[in-house]
């Protein structure tokens, strides 16, 4: 965090490298939550290489590094941990809320683990205590950087085969925890087929809560998993391979998010992240045939505020022009091969406090071959971007938004929402005054 402020991002991309070569598993956890939100670009640009190549070593995707660093942090696979101070013993266990909770071994529920006493062994019962410490920082990031991803993969519509989601969400005890308070739902072709909920007990139930049973896995999908290509997780969809994904609200009718919502109340369960209460938004008829999303065009807000929700969200500035000035913002993802362009009126690097002009936003391809929703492909491409570039998204690159898969166009949608709330006065003509 410090080098970069003062300056000094190139010794901070190359110490954010050396850290993915450490053994350590928690080290490249900390890379990969540096890859996902990081407020210098240059160091998460970094961190995204580092896992790049820690990834192209195993010959897995980064997305499938990521699940198999997930740490356990201890737990067994009934969510317990145990703490031995020698003459006494504590059990911490991981409640469907993600918190923790300590008992004595009597059964009874204490608000913390004790400091060690005189009658405990002094060794054993302070590396415990120790332990104890590390394991709730640990708990802390981990759910963070956790809740991270699965947001993310609700935004993209990332899927596992039947086999690699049951290694992450039901083998790992953290992420077991945030199974339960999800729905899932069982893919074919990208298309839903059915959702399900994964159960406390370890079984797996409809929203009628009758018995479901996940598909099994095929020989296309454990070759495609085992080898780790994305061109091969992209060809087994075109099969008979069912694959496993969060459900988006845009894709449920509205009685099946109450039945839903309403089994998730019957169970006491608050849901990790928000999904079924997640807001939707659904592509107009006009709007299909654009390439550019006008609904947000004319919205007059503070460039800081602008630019700092964006930026939150997981936005970048765009490049930075004649005399220190940048007219958009971006983000990209690497899972649809789609990124997004927003532009403004203007501000400055460091912003100037003012007033400005939302204009349009426009989809394209960042290169390689991205799903449209039809199942079909959009064309290649790809902006370029760096200091006095001015390359941008226009009519000759961009995407029709009816190629846009409507999950994502929804999530798109929302983050603006967010990032021009403060907005309380709209130019109904800002179009001729671009």
């Amino acid at each position: 965090q410090e080098w970069p402020q003062a300056a000094r991002g190139a010794i901070a991309s190359e110490a954010v490298q050396a850290l993915a070569l450490n053994p350590q598993p928690q080290a490249l956890l900390i890379v990969d939550g540096i890859s996902r939100k990081f407020k210098f670009k240059q160091i998460k640009a970094a961190a995204g290489k580092a896992l790049e190549f820690a990834a192209s070593q195993l010959g897995i995707t980064t997305e499938e590094l990521a699940d198999r660093i997930v740490p356990n942090l201890g737990f067994n696979e009934n969510m317990e941990r145990v703490f031995d101070y020698g003459d006494r013993k504590f059990t911490v266990t991981i409640t469907t809320a993600l918190e923790i909770e300590v008992f004595d071994e009597k059964g009874k529920k204490l608000k913390n683990l004790p400091a060690p006493g005189k009658r405990d062994d002094e060794e054993k019962a302070a590396a415990a205590y120790e332990e104890f410490k590390q394991m709730k920082k640990q708990m802390k990031a981990t759910v963070s950087s956790q809740k991270m991803r699965l947001e993310m993969a609700l935004s993209t519509g990332r899927q596992w085969s039947v086999e690699a989601w049951k290694n992450l969400f039901v083998k790992n005890p953290v992420m077991h925890q945030f199974a339960t308070g999800l729905i899932w739902g069982v893919y074919k072709d990208r298309k839903l087929v059915s959702t399900f909920r994964y159960m406390e007990d370890g079984s797996f139930n409809t929203e009628d809560e009758d018995e479901f049973e996940l598909p099994e896995e095929t020989g296309a999908q454990a070759a495609g998993q085992e080898a780790g290509q994305e061109e091969a997780a992209q060809a087994s969809h075109g099969g008979k391979c069912q694959y496993i994904g969060l459900v988006h609200p845009i894709e449920l009718s509205a009685d099946s998010v109450k039945v839903w919502k309403e089994q998730l109340e019957d169970y006491e369960i608050t849901q990790p992240i928000e999904q079924l209460d997640r807001p939707v938004y659904y592509m107009t008829k006009e709007e299909e045939d654009q390439k550019s999303l006008e609904r947000f065009g004319g919205c007059i807000l503070n460039d800081l505020s602008l630019g700092g929700k964006l930026q939150t969200l997981g936005w970048y500035r765009g490049s930075v022009q004649d005399a220190g000035g940048f007219y958009s913002y971006y983000r990209e993802d690497r899972e649809l091969a789609l990124g997004v362009e927003l532009h403004f009126s203007g501000s400055y690097v460091g912003g100037e406090n003012e007033d400005v002009t939302v204009y349009e936003a426009r989809f394209y391809s960042t290169g390689g071959v991205a799903l449209a929703e039809n199942g079909g492909t959009m064309v290649t491409g790809g902006i370029q971007r760096g200091s006095y570039v001015y390359d941008e998204a226009n009519d000759s690159n961009s995407c029709f938004l009816k190629e846009v898969p409507e999950r994502y166009f929804s999530e798109i949608v929302l983050q603006l929402t967010k990032a021009t709330a403060s907005s309380k006065e709209k130019n109904v003509n800002w179009k001729a005054t671009r």
